[in-house]
């Protein structure tokens, strides 16, 4: 397999972005400079390997452009020719795939809690408590032991409600931080759901059914007593947003990779350094929300950094040894940059 240098292979990217703008490549297009693109191919030296390099935000642009066709196919959007060809039609409006309402009307009451245990999860988490919010920032993880808390119910009840959502909850999910066990959290779908359920009133724990008390029959007559007033109801707590770390930094020096100075990556790393928030990453950027959520989890952690989340700001985590942002032009090789970022 042939192997080129970084000049040639950003012009391949280029070149494939504009071939493939439609498929998910116009955030390459429209987004990125050369020396971003550079950045991302890493240590890629084949057009495979570059191609991979960017498979992370190219398949998350894909999911978000499709979500947002099927949503407006649903609202009576003309669909193309391709699309009634492909049966895609035919699946949204029913079908072949079963309507919102008719998968509210199909889950079980327990079903409904465990969906909202896991959205009350991801708004204690994140405090994004609007459906869009969430969907462009989903931290609905949650264990089988923390719905079994939620909900009031046992483990072995949540594990069985658990087994009937399938396309609701990914239900085999890695805990973040390279904690043991598995998570579960709402798919995209099943956000939508969720905050269907929570416009319903449903709520996770309802608490123990009251039993009506059979009247009492006496011959005693009772005396009036005068009628204390109702304590008026306390103000629900707000709630707060978790204190976590969001991506964990390198543990071996070696998985550190300088990032280019002035690159979209380098602009990230600064804001974070002094503490910043997802809006204001935006602005710096460029990007939506969506696109600056999947440089977080993807970007920083390609170049061995860490992200915090903490009073509500996110900041910057850096692995133990490097004292300053690991920074390179193409004067610089790989290794002074990482010697300089550790003085």
């Amino acid at each position: 397999m042939p192997k080129f240098n970084t000049n040639q292979l950003v012009s391949f990217i280029k070149a494939h972005a504009i071939t493939n703008y439609a498929k998910g490549w116009d955030v390459v297009v429209e987004t990125m400079t050369d020396a971003d693109i550079a950045e991302r191919l890493g240590d890629a030296t084949t057009q495979k390997a570059a191609i991979a390099a960017f498979a992370g935000i190219v398949g998350a642009f894909n999911e978000q452009r499709d979500m947002h066709r099927n949503e407006a196919l649903l609202m009576g959007a003309e669909p193309t020719q391709d699309e009634v060809a492909s049966g895609k039609v035919d699946a949204l409006l029913g079908k072949q795939e079963p309507t919102l309402q008719d998968v509210l009307n199909g889950l079980t009451d327990l079903q409904k809690r465990v969906v909202v245990a896991l959205l009350d999860a991801g708004i204690d988490c994140n405090g994004a408590e609007t459906l869009d919010a969430m969907r462009s920032d989903n931290m609905t993880y949650a264990d089988v032991a923390d719905l079994s808390q939620r909900t009031g119910l046992t483990k072995s009840q949540v594990k069985g409600v658990l087994s009937g959502l399938s396309g609701i909850v990914d239900t085999d999910v890695e805990k973040p931080n390279g904690q043991p066990g598995v998570d579960q959290v709402l798919t995209d779908f099943g956000v939508i759901v969720a905050f269907e359920l929570l416009a319903e009133g449903v709520v996770a724990n309802p608490g123990p059914a009251k039993s009506e008390k059979p009247a009492k029959t006496s011959n005693v007559v009772k005396l009036p007593t005068t009628k204390k007033e109702k304590a008026s109801p306390a103000p629900k707590k707000a709630r707060s947003v978790e204190d976590r770390v969001l991506v964990q930094p390198a543990k071996d020096l070696r998985d550190v990779k300088p990032m280019t100075a002035g690159s979209k990556r380098h602009v990230i790393c600064e804001a974070l350094l002094r503490g910043t928030t997802m809006e204001h990453l935006a602005e710096v950027t460029g990007w939506k929300r969506d696109v600056v959520s999947s440089a977080l989890y993807y970007d920083v952690k390609q170049v061995g950094l860490g992200v915090e989340r903490k009073g509500g700001k996110l900041y910057l985590l850096m692995p133990e040894g490097v004292k300053k942002l690991p920074l390179r032009d193409k004067t610089t090789t790989r290794a002074d940059a990482l010697v300089a970022a550790c003085k």
